[in-house]
Formats: structure tokens, C-alpha cells, sequence
């Protein structure tokens, strides 16, 4: 095995892995938007909370993952497919006046920046409706490797 226990995951290992508060790349995503003279103060600042909904969600969808959808996952959020040192940052797409985009149309979709370890979610209503998304990006960014436009299901 490679030692990142993804076939054992349970709700405290993936919340371990989630960062929600933002941290300091937050603090200083704020001071660099406004040296530039730009708004997105509020849509900066604001993160889902752990028992959003749509955390509550990823975190349900983690566990009931297959061990090779964990790994897809962690390919699509890192470009890694093993869990490595370094917590994953979950930000809300929201809008310029702050409020969290519901996922309703292939505009607003999950995405990562594998760079800065950090997934992109839309507010979902239901598991099934993330599950459905969610892994239907996954797989098939992972199938094309991140060129790929998804179309709708």
C-alpha cells in the first residue's frame, strides 16, 4: 500500500483532510484583491461552514466512495492520486456580491486549483444531485485529464 489509508476513510479522516476556514491564503486573496483597487471582499470571505449542507455532502460522498473514487477525487483536487501531507481547502463559488451560486447549469461546477490544493463548490441541495456532479466531473476529468468541457449529463 502507499500509506494514505483511502480504503479506510471515515468522517473524522475526511474532515481531517478539508480546510473550511480559508486560513491565511484567504487573508491574503483579501489584501491582494484590494491593493488592485477590486471589490469581492464579501465573495473572498466567504466559506461554507462544517456543517454546511454541501460539506455534509462531500463528506458523505468521501465515505461511500469506492477506494478508486477516492483517488480520482484526490487526482482531480491535487493532480496526486494518494492523500500527501497538506489539507484540502473547500471554497463556496459565489458571486460578486457574496452569495453562494446553487449548482444549477454547467457554469457553476465543481473545480480545483491542483496547485493550491483547493476545491471549488457550488451550494447543492441534495446528496444525490452532488454525488451525480460531482463524480461525473471527477471521472471524466480524470479520463481526459483536465481538458475536458463538460457538457452536461
Amino acid at each position: 500500500g502507499v500509506g494514505d489509508n483511502v480504503d479506510n476513510w471515515d468522517d473524522a479522516a475526511v474532515r481531517k483532510l478539508l480546510k473550511l476556514d480559508g486560513g491565511k491564503g484567504a487573508a491574503e486573496a483579501l489584501v491582494a484583491v484590494a491593493a488592485i483597487g477590486g471589490e469581492g471582499g464579501a465573495a473572498l470571505s466567504r466559506r461554507f461552514g462544517p456543517s454546511s449542507p454541501t460539506i455534509h455532502f462531500l463528506v458523505q460522498a468521501l465515505i461511500s466512495a469506492t477506494p478508486q473514487q477516492r483517488r480520482q477525487f484526490l487526482s482531480f483536487v491535487t493532480s496526486v492520486p494518494i492523500a500527501t501531507p497538506g489539507r484540502i481547502e473547500v471554497v463556496p463559488i459565489v458571486s460578486p456580491s457574496g452569495e453562494f451560486m446553487p449548482m444549477n447549469d454547467p457554469t457553476c461546477l465543481p473545480r480545483a486549483n491542483t496547485c493550491a490544493r483547493r476545491l471549488y463548490l457550488p451550494k447543492f441541495e441534495t446528496q444525490k444531485s452532488f454525488d451525480e456532479v460531482l463524480w461525473a466531473v471527477v471521472r471524466e476529468e480524470c479520463r481526459f485529464k483536465g481538458f475536458y468541457e463538460w457538457r452536461g449529463s
